[in-house]
């Protein structure tokens, strides 16, 4: 249902837009655009201070969010705010489980430690996010679900063989889901970011056979035939179109937002 305020056309009026990791970078570009294009934005998220200040921004500029500070890996803590956002407000629309980290680089000398927490970010955070969310999705009639996972979740990492797992795994996923709850009208979609400009992009920099980031930085920069990294904004406004009733007939998809890189 699009709304008109004044002359612009609100994608998401009306709706709750649920985000994790939305106190910075892509996500929380996210949370700004949902919010402007009318959703009720819950952002989730660690970092307080950071998520705080976008919830003021976004009131700022006229629109309604709320803050949850949770760390994401925490399966009981997911569950009780997710129950919280229900009691609330009744229901779910859109749920973007963005949360993720690079984790740890190489393959040999990575820990179960490490191992662990990365995958518990970069899968499991979503997958029991979205099972914890399905009741109040349910109760909006239909919905979008969004993950975000990577070029490097469609293509091989040669530097981090536990993010490629994760992230390949999520790809997976997102085409599992789309099945299992297309009878519902509950549509699931995944957005393969190539490197952004978000504050990630330092350590995924460092990965280079030197350890020189900005000789990495080139290199992989001569590799996007659009000739730059994504921007936030550019994540944000995939997730906008997959979130809105303009792509009510797309599931399924994991849709690259990389510059031509997968090309």
């Amino acid at each position: 249902m699009f709304i008109k305020k004044g002359d612009d056309i609100m994608k998401l009026a009306g709706k709750v837009a649920v985000i994790s990791a939305a106190a910075s970078g892509m996500g929380r570009a996210g949370a700004n655009l949902f919010a402007k294009e009318g959703a009720k934005v819950v952002i989730l998220d660690v970092n307080q201070e950071q998520g705080e200040l976008v919830v003021e921004e976004i009131k700022q500029s006229g629109g309604e969010a709320q803050f949850y500070k949770i760390d994401l890996i925490e399966l009981d803590a997911i569950k009780e705010v997710i129950d919280r956002i229900d009691l609330q407000y009744g229901k779910i629309d859109v749920l973007w489980n963005h949360v993720g980290t690079p984790g740890p680089n190489g393959f040999e000398n990575v820990t179960e430690e490490e191992y662990d927490f990365a995958m518990g970010l970069n899968l499991k955070s979503g997958f029991f996010t979205t099972q914890y969310a399905l009741k109040s999705i349910r109760k909006a009639g239909t919905g979008s679900i969004i993950f975000t996972s990577s070029v490097g979740g469609l293509k091989a990492s040669p530097t981090s063989v536990v993010y490629s797992t994760g992230k390949g795994a999520v790809v997976n996923l997102v085409r599992s889901l789309a099945v299992n709850l297309a009878k519902e009208k509950i549509r699931v979609n995944g957005i393969c970011p190539s490197l952004a400009e978000t504050p990630m992009m330092a350590q995924f920099l460092a990965r280079s056979k030197d350890d020189d980031p900005e000789k990495n930085k080139q290199f992989l920069l001569e590799r996007i035939p659009l000739g730059r990294f994504a921007r936030p904004d550019d994540i944000a406004k995939a997730a906008l179109f997959l979130a809105s009733d303009e792509s009510t007939y797309i599931s399924g998809v994991n849709l690259p937002v990389d510059g031509a890189y997968m090309a």
